[in-house]
């Protein structure tokens, strides 16, 4: 141990962070940038991979100045990320050959119709399924639609990186081309069972290997960032932004369960060493410390969560959250419903094609009925992922985090409609609190054993009188979702 600090770096799709935390855990100092977001056409999501890497170093500057630290103070650092998102460029000068290409992009959808005979194939060797969402497809749109770019890869000129290997190559001045197990295992082209990139998937999509990189344990020595001259800070952790607020919440016991609710909502369950059957969700790496040995996890993955209620509230030109809410709260019992398909469906329903609706409009429904109608929603999928995920295993408890997480009337409402206690952590950072834990274990900070006694709760919501009428509604969501399918852009 050399320093006092672990600088976490949480590259998220709304909003990019750095967060320092001193060796008990606690937080020193945070800052935060807004990223910037494209939609070029229908369906299309972009971000620039020069803004990316922008925001990172202005967020890190501005978290070291507030936390009032000593960059030679920092001992190591740890990255997380949103995950999925695709980076292609040039290894040797670094210039992209395309935006980014965010998770929520739907452009290659058409692609993985044509990969949907490969389901079983695509299942047994990674956990998913062929669809948009993963980095397989955006690979090979970009490679077959960005003008010289597929004969360059071919002669090993180009590389690809989710967003934690994009940020590593540029911040580290060797140019490392790595990642980790939980990155990997999002893009359909790593096995899972091996923890290795697939030769037959890379033929299938036409990806020369030369382009992927280096795969790690989610704890390891991936490279360094020179932030002053003569002091290198050594990144220790990478690992996916689920994957790390599943560690932040020291869900590391089988059968442990979280919920993130933020641009989109995600919920993980520790399956320890099984690799699960995943049924209508999939099956990914939850972390892994060592060499070739991993935790998995069964994921439901929701699309539009707090970008439902962003749109929402645009919709009604609140400004506020906290305006928003208490609308919510005034409103009546709705019989409308707000399918938020805005870049199609998750899970369980894996439709690309679907389409937001709002449907059970009547002369009652107004302001207050759209944003309980926004809150809802959310809720609604949550217990459709909820309901999938204990057809594997049993959750007894489930703990959350977001933003979303600070609306009493969405937490309260989940509680009412799953019938389980939800617990919601006093730890605002917990996605980067999750690479800062794996960075504290290799830099000696904390052992993992001792994690769950760090952790932390703020309040715990309980299904009260309202239970009956949010199941109700529950039966009457599972019919206003099926008129969305199937619509296509």
């Amino acid at each position: 141990m050399h320093g006092k600090y672990i600088l976490s770096i949480d590259a998220g799709t709304t909003n990019c962070k750095a967060v320092i935390f001193d060796s008990d855990g606690k937080i020193m100092g945070k800052a935060a940038v807004r990223m910037e977001t494209f939609y070029p056409r229908e369906g299309w999501v972009e971000q620039n991979p020069y803004f990316i890497i922008s925001s990172v170093k202005k967020v890190i500057s501005e978290a070291i100045k507030i936390a009032g630290v000593n960059v030679k103070e920092i001992d190591s650092a740890g990255i997380t990320n949103q995950r999925e998102t695709t980076v292609i460029w040039d290894k040797n000068s670094g210039i992209p050959a395309y935006n980014a290409i965010v998770w929520q992009d739907r452009r290659t959808e058409n692609i993985m119709k044509g990969m949907a005979v490969y389901t079983s194939l695509i299942g047994e060797k990674t956990g998913l399924r062929p669809d948009p969402y993963f980095s397989a497809g955006k690979i090979k749109w970009i490679m077959d639609n960005v003008e010289g770019i597929r004969e360059k890869a071919e002669n090993g000129y180009m590389v690809f990186g989710t967003v934690d290997s994009w940020i590593l190559y540029n911040l580290d001045s060797s140019r490392p081309q790595a990642t980790d197990y939980t990155n990997a295992s999002r893009t359909m082209l790593f096995n899972i069972r091996k923890l290795e990139w697939d030769r037959e998937l890379m033929d299938l999509f036409r990806i020369p290997e030369s382009m992927l990189p280096e795969v790690h344990p989610s704890l390891s020595t991936f490279g360094t960032l020179s932030l002053i001259p003569g002091r290198k800070i050594p990144v220790y952790s990478i690992i996916g932004d689920q994957q790390s607020a599943l560690f932040g919440h020291a869900a590391i016991s089988k059968g442990m369960a979280k919920n993130t609710y933020g641009t989109g909502s995600f919920m993980l369950a520790n399956s320890g060493s099984d690799i699960p059957n995943a049924g209508a969700l999939i099956g990914t790496v939850a972390y892994g410390l060592e060499y070739k040995k991993v935790s998995y996890a069964v994921e439901g993955s929701i699309f539009s969560a707090g970008s439902a209620i962003d749109w929402t509230k645009k919709l009604l030109n609140v400004k506020s959250y906290s305006k928003f809410e208490e609308m919510a709260l005034k409103s009546r019992n709705t019989s409308s419903y707000l399918v938020p398909a805005f870049t199609g469906l998750g899970s369980p329903y894996w439709d690309p094609s679907a389409r937001g609706i709002i449907i059970g409009l009547n002369h009652s429904t107004g302001r207050n009925e759209m944003a309980r109608m926004a809150y809802e929603s959310v809720a609604y999928q949550t217990e459709d992922v909820l309901l999938e995920i204990e057809k594997i295993a049993p959750v007894k408890e489930l703990k959350v985090d977001g933003g979303l997480t600070i609306s009493q009337f969405l937490m309260q409402f989940q509680a009412d409609l799953s019938g389980h206690k939800i617990i919601k952590t006093d730890t605002t950072e917990i996605t980067a609190t999750g690479t800062a834990y794996i960075a504290g274990i290799a830099s000696g900070f904390w052992k993992l054993e001792e994690l769950q006694a760090m952790s932390s709760v703020e309040r715990e919501y309980y299904p009260d009188t309202g239970a009956e009428k949010a199941r109700s509604g529950y039966m009457e969501w599972k019919r206003a979702v099926t008129h969305s399918f199937g619509w296509e852009i």
